[in-house]
């Protein structure tokens, strides 16, 4: 750490305990002109308020992330049963490959 500049080592150390008691003893400018404008946003009630919204679109956004990801996961483990189903009526490998879409080495991890 010793090719970082002081300034860049206070900042360091503001992102980890970022109070007013750690601005008080920075030397250089970054970390106090930062906190400024943290505090600034954080006594905006309108920023506040902009804030809300954008975390409850994060939310709505996440949740939909985990239903397609879940729906993903449940296509795969269809994919991999019909793959089974295939490998017991010994089908050969290439038509498994053609109607399942998984690969070579999904289907030969499924037969062991």
């Amino acid at each position: 750490m010793n090719d970082l500049s002081e300034e860049l080592l206070e900042f360091l150390g503001y992102v980890e305990d970022s109070t007013d008691n750690k601005v008080k003893y920075a030397k250089g400018n970054l970390v106090k002109t930062i906190h400024k404008r943290v505090q600034e946003v954080k006594n905006d009630v309108l920023m506040e308020v902009e804030f809300m919204h954008l975390l409850k679109e994060c939310e709505a956004q996440f949740g939909t992330y985990k239903l397609l990801e879940r729906d993903r996961e449940k296509i795969e483990e269809g994919e991999k049963r019909k793959a089974l189903e295939m490998l017991k009526d010994n089908e050969p490998i290439e038509k498994i490959i053609k109607y399942s879409k998984l690969s070579r080495e999904e289907i030969l991890k499924i037969k062991i």
